[in-house]
């Protein structure tokens, strides 16, 4: 039977992120220890591997009775490795990013009640985080936006007092919608 997922592991994980999700690969039944790319095989078993913008994408043949055990066990296994809730972005998994967003509050587009969004487009939604910070001390001062699997910084060209007043500004603009970051 062909079978297909995606799951929520972004691209963007540095190396020895990837050294963990080899290992758990590796653990999985039916790995082909012959294969230089991550591939499982088998009577009726031909599974490889490939990373897309939706996250790693797993596809090929195996029944569906094995399909449905071997699915869960992966993902149980890259949880524990990797320290976030692993599954399907489809059913609203979310991607862990390991290196902070960076952007200028001069850069923004839009700012709503559910995200703000910039003029290259990129979107972040307000629940997304649990947290916020305000820097206003130092050479690059910023608000922070973060939770256990994403962190925006968006930085300010003003210093000092005005930093603090354009931050205190942009804050008071999401009290206005309403945007309520605990």
């Amino acid at each position: 039977m062909e079978q297909d997922m995606e799951l929520n592991i972004h691209y963007s994980a540095p190396d020895e992120v990837w050294e963990k999700i080899s290992q758990v690969y590796r653990s999985m039944p039916y790995w082909d220890e012959q294969s230089k790319a991550p591939h499982w095989c088998g009577e009726g078993i031909d599974l490889y591997t490939s990373l897309e913008p939706g996250g790693i994408q797993i596809s090929g043949e195996m029944p569906d009775d094995i399909w449905n055990e071997w699915c869960i066990t992966l993902k149980q296994r890259l949880t524990k490795a990797l320290g976030y809730e692993i599954g399907e972005p489809i059913d609203s998994y979310a991607f862990k990013y390991w290196e902070p967003f960076e952007k200028s509050y001069s850069e923004i587009k839009e700012i709503n009640k559910n995200a703000v969004i910039f003029n290259d487009l990129s979107r972040f939604y307000w629940n997304m985080f649990n947290k916020t910070e305000q820097h206003t001390d130092g050479e690059k001062p910023c608000i922070i936006f973060s939770s256990e699997l994403i962190e925006l910084r968006i930085f300010f060209e003003e210093q000092g007092q005005l930093a603090k007043a354009r931050i205190n500004e942009f804050c008071g603009k999401l009290d206005g919608l309403g945007v309520v970051i605990e």
